[in-house]
């Protein structure tokens, strides 16, 4: 158990040594280009993708498969099976120019709260409906300027074992500005670090897959709960397919 929590002690250290590292001179890069570019954070985020991967390649108990599309379309809803805070860096480190939301408060601290923002995160308060009625207007926004959102339709992370029932905004979404929805299956990270445990569960290696599914387009359906029934059976299938 000491040796787990010895692993994890360094996986949260590398983290967030890894970003301290980058974070200055991605700063400086974001206030250099911040007059020319309409979206500046977009270097802020691509040279957060570069920290992620190399994370994930000084993290020993992690073998990271991706299986994602050559061509992922632009201006895309990703929704992913969700299983341990690991999926956040994980699909930060291959998806483009995305904003998404996590139910992580980390508004109490500035710094953290800027970082958040530049990377892509909006902490979200499920309370207050202003705020979400701001927050899916933000989405919108993104979506209609061929930007991407990344959305966990869980709302929490699973055992891993059987998919739980989805929230209905991602696919409202989808109707209302006709962005195709890329369904993604992350599977093993809950093997390595559960939800409430601070620990790792393994010393050992262990695959950690991601899967792209084709995208679906949500022209061809009616209204979003259809949508939703039937992306929650493409994704059911898959996730149960080992």
């Amino acid at each position: 158990m000491l040796l787990k929590c010895l692993l994890s002690l360094y996986a949260f250290l590398l983290f967030w040594g890894t970003i301290g590292l980058f974070v200055f001179p991605s700063l400086l890069i974001y206030f250099l280009v911040y007059l020319f570019k309409r979206y500046p954070q977009d270097v802020f985020q691509f040279l957060s993708s570069v920290i992620y991967r190399i994370f994930f390649k000084l993290l020993p108990i992690v073998d990271l498969n991706l299986d994602i599309k050559e061509n992922m379309p632009d201006g895309a809803i990703y929704i992913a099976t969700h299983q341990s805070n690991l999926d956040y860096p994980i699909l930060g480190s291959f998806i483009p120019r995305y904003l998404t939301v996590t139910n992580l408060n980390f508004t109490k601290i500035p710094f953290a709260s800027y970082v958040g923002k530049l990377i892509g995160a909006r902490s979200l308060n499920k309370n207050n409906l202003g705020e979400i009625a701001i927050m899916y207007q933000e989405l919108e926004n993104i979506l209609k300027e061929q930007r991407n959102i990344i959305i966990f339709p869980e709302g929490t992370r699973s055992n891993g074992e059987k998919l739980g029932k989805f929230k209905k905004g991602s696919f409202r979404l989808a109707i209302k500005t006709k962005s195709p929805i890329i369904p993604i299956i992350i599977d093993g990270t809950v093997k390595l670090l559960a939800k409430g445990d601070p620990c790792f569960k393994t010393l050992h290696k262990s695959e950690v897959k991601v899967t792209m599914l084709d995208p679906i387009y949500p022209e061809n359906f009616d209204n979003e709960q259809e949508l939703l029934n039937y992306t929650h059976k493409v994704m059911e299938y898959e996730n149960n397919r080992d």
